[in-house]
């Protein structure tokens, strides 16, 4: 669960610090106070990207803390990312004034994908944006894979399937190079053989051009080399004034600490000064006068850069690719059947171990539908939808996808005799968010999680059935945190604690600040709620019952 929230220069939030406890707990408070703000915060620590942009001061550093509560049954996904493990774990993301961004898990520097792994273990955040794209198959199909656990066959189809569009990608290229004309055969084995016997290896172009630097200026650097050895070793230059100044201070280092240090730092740099002399000393020996390898380096150099300059290619390792594809051309132009023979005979072997795996895959989702459909309409029937009816539609794609053979499609009828429908043709809004909140109540047992966070997930909703839903909230926070974010009195009340968003006006800027309420403040935060800005006498009475309920 979530003990603690600190967010500090995000947005309109310049400081706030929020204290959480388990159960029920909603955030309320009028539109545009920075309820959503919040949540685009705890967004961060799921990964979730950022920009400057979002800095509350462009000069500072923005920094998302979240103090989890975590069992130690969670220990093992820490152990395989090497991060160490705490009961209560740390999760920090910061947003440099550069924009760039930083993650860390128990002070230990994650990347983003790592971030969210280790996240979503403990929480999902539910929003309304999230209820929309429920309509989208390929987030229905996610979905699935997720209740049906289904990742392991889905990594390994998706292994097999790689290899198999890779194959075909293989043959497509070969066919596509075609047979070629005698004349062309023998012009192209012509250049293979050029390049071949070049002996082309990659970094000795730029290895050779480095020693011809050092031949072509080799009189010039000998004759620096040779001065700067004198000034350092003659009688009376830099190393005899050295030596004289570590004799003067050594007579008076036993004096104090001080100068005994001064005394050790002019000997070191008289032993540095003596390390400089011999490797110049080397470097200058180093350099030998060869006029005839200075020939055959300047011989090489044009016959790689002739070659470049044929082939218009920038760097010998470009040359190397291009000899590859030639070869390449020239085998398949000259065993063109056999070739193609041998990638489909292989095609063939992967593509059958292609719908073997699909197979596994479809039977791995299709195992948690007849479950999870009779799940859903319980839950639904909960909410106030007499004869629901949920189905989950898998039928069979024509061709292999990254995801497998299955098309999926949610479907749904909330009436009586009414045909069953795709979610997006029939659903309304207040029955898509019942429809999420069932989701995520059954999903969060799926995946075991800690924390679920609403955000305005009761859009569309009032009445009797804000009051079921309400209670569905308050039932699962038996078993794990809810966090809520809500607009409804029915829900607020329901809740354990009851955070207020509200707008402050410094001397310059608007900020975003949050208060937890007590039990006077409540009743008027849901008075507030039920009659709009107007606090009235029958609206304090109607808080008062809700909160007694």
């Amino acid at each position: 669960m979530i003990k603690k929230l600190l967010i500090k220069n995000f947005a309109l939030i310049k400081n706030l610090e929020i204290d959480f406890s388990g159960g029920f707990s909603v955030i309320s408070g009028e539109t545009g106070a920075g309820k959503s703000i919040i949540l685009e915060a705890i967004a961060l620590l799921t990964g979730k990207r950022s920009d400057k942009e979002s800095l509350f001061d462009k000069n500072i550093k923005c920094v998302v803390e979240l103090s989890l509560i975590i069992e130690n049954n969670k220990k093992n996904i820490f152990i395989e990312n090497k991060i160490d493990f705490d009961s209560e774990t740390i999760i920090r993301r910061e947003i440099l004034t550069s924009g760039k961004s930083r993650a860390f898990i128990n002070d230990t520097p994650v990347t983003l994908s790592v971030l969210n792994l280790i996240t979503s273990n403990f929480l999902e955040i539910y929003s309304q944006n999230q209820s929309l794209s429920l309509k989208l198959p390929e987030n229905q199909l996610d979905f699935l894979d997720k209740i049906s656990h289904s990742n392991t066959q889905l990594t390994e189809y998706q292994s097999i399937y790689k290899e198999y569009i890779s194959l075909n990608l293989e043959i497509t290229k070969i066919n596509e190079t075609n047979i070629l004309s005698n004349s062309e055969m023998d012009f192209l084995k012509f250049q293979i053989n050029e390049l071949e016997n070049s002996n082309l290896r990659v970094g000795e172009k730029e290895q050779l051009e480095s020693k011809y630097k050092l031949f072509e200026n080799s009189s010039s650097i000998l004759e620096n080399l040779s001065r700067v050895m004198q000034k350092l070793s003659a009688d009376g230059g830099v190393n005899s004034k050295i030596s004289e100044i570590e004799s003067d201070l050594k007579k008076i280092s036993d004096f104090s600490e001080s100068l005994y240090k001064l005394k050790d730092r002019i000997s070191s740099a008289r032993i540095d000064l003596q390390d400089l002399e011999e490797d110049l000393r080397s470097q200058s020996e180093s350099i030998e006068l060869d006029p005839e390898e200075f020939v055959n380096i300047s011989n090489r150099l044009d016959t790689l850069n002739s070659l470049l300059v044929k082939h218009r290619k920038n760097d010998v390792s470009e040359l190397l690719d291009l000899l590859e594809v030639m070869n390449l051309k020239l085998k398949a132009s000259s065993d063109f059947d056999s070739i193609i023979k041998e990638k489909n005979q292989k095609l063939s072997k992967v593509k059958d171990k292609l719908i073997f795996s699909s197979k596994k895959l479809t039977k791995k989702r299709m195992s948690a539908c007849d479950k999870f459909t009779i799940e859903v309409e319980s839950q639904l029937r909960k909410l106030g939808i007499k004869s629901p009816i949920f189905k989950i539609d898998i039928t069979k794609k024509e061709e292999f996808s990254p995801n497998g053979v299955d098309d999926i499609k949610f479907l749904f009828s909330a009436n009586k005799g009414s045909e069953v429908q795709e979610i997006h043709k029939v659903i309304s809004g207040g029955e898509l968010s019942r429809l999420m909140l069932c989701f995520s109540y059954l999903t969060s047992n799926y995946e075991n999680l800690s924390c679920l966070i609403f955000d305005e997930i009761d859009t569309g909703v009032s009445g009797e059935i804000a009051d079921l839903m309400s209670e569905m909230m308050k039932d699962i926070s038996q078993y794990r945190q809810v966090i809520s974010v809500t607009h409804l009195p029915q829900i607020a009340s329901k809740a354990c604690f009851q955070f207020k968003v509200y707008k402050k006006e410094l001397s310059d800027r608007t900020i975003t600040e949050i208060k937890l309420l007590n039990k006077e403040e409540r009743i008027q935060e849901i008075a507030k709620m039920l009659s709009g800005k107007k606090v009235t006498e029958s609206s304090i009475i109607n808080a008062k019952e809700l909160l007694s309920q």
